[in-house]
């Protein structure tokens, strides 16, 4: 069923006590990700499209696991779409990129990890990381092509 995992990611994010709270002195996922959002750019659906229309150097980042990507139904339908699961992205990235002003797009399913991933290659040197903040899901909400 292709709603149940966003559906729970849904409930630990806005349901209050849904998530363990961290302990005093110590940022979880949540707040990272919101101190993180003002360090990242976004781009929109539409601007996305175009970019990939326009932009073959473009390297489209999908950062979920491949379970996640066959749960939800695929990933962006792109020919410059790639797989690196956010626990490797440092360490495969380099292997379709290393120029460090390559334009890059990163997202996951519900824009969850994916701001946290952009900042990651942000700090690794990378000048052009966008986050997509609609994610997979608003990309499938909107009809447009998946693989």
């Amino acid at each position: 069923m292709n709603w149940v995992i966003p559906l729970c990611i849904a409930a630990l994010i806005t349901l209050p006590g849904a998530a363990m709270a961290a302990p005093a002195g110590i940022r979880d996922g949540n707040q990272m990700t919101q101190t993180i959002a003002a360090e990242v750019r976004d781009i929109s659906t539409d601007d996305l499209q175009r970019e990939i229309e326009r932009n073959p150097d473009l390297l489209l980042i999908d950062i979920r696991m491949p379970d996640e990507i066959r749960e939800m139904g695929g990933a962006i339908a792109a020919p410059q779409n790639v797989n690196i699961p956010r626990g490797w992205l440092e360490f495969r990235v380099a292997a379709h990129t290393t120029d460090k002003d390559t334009p890059i797009v990163v997202y996951c399913g519900a824009n969850i990890r994916s701001p946290l991933a952009t900042h990651t290659l942000q700090q690794m040197g990378y000048t052009d990381v966008r986050n997509y903040a609609d994610g997979f899901i608003g990309w499938r909400k909107r009809g447009l092509p998946v693989e």
